[in-house]
This record gives C-alpha cells, sequence and structure tokens, in this order.
C-alpha cells in the first residue's frame, strides 16, 4: 500500500503547478503573438494534467 504522504507524490503536484505558472506566465507576458499563445496554452494544459495526476496517484493509493 502507497502512503499518501509520499513526497513523491506532492513533488508531482508541485512541478505539474509549476509548470502551469510558467504556461501562464509565458501568455502574460508575451501578447499578440498567436504561436507563443498556442504555446503558452500548451504548456499550461501539460501542467495541469501532471498536477492531475499527481492527484490520482494519491487517490489510486
Amino acid at each position: 500500500m502507497v502512503n499518501a504522504n509520499n513526497p513523491a507524490h506532492i513533488r508531482t503536484i508541485i512541478i505539474g503547478l509549476f509548470i502551469t505558472l510558467f504556461g501562464v506566465f509565458i501568455k502574460q507576458i508575451i501578447q499578440h503573438n498567436v504561436i507563443v499563445d498556442i504555446a503558452g496554452w500548451v504548456i499550461t494544459f501539460l501542467g495541469a494534467f501532471v498536477s492531475i495526476s499527481g492527484v490520482f496517484k494519491i487517490l489510486k493509493g
């Protein structure tokens, strides 16, 4: 049985949070550029996916 307080789960969620915040930061700093805006959205959703996968690892345990 996996412990829900495992640091690996918390680390996964925090890394996903930082990836998401980086994507939002990119979208806000560099405005009016379609390619950067799309890249920012992709990075934001990738970070959200990483964070949600960390939450599901905790719930599965």
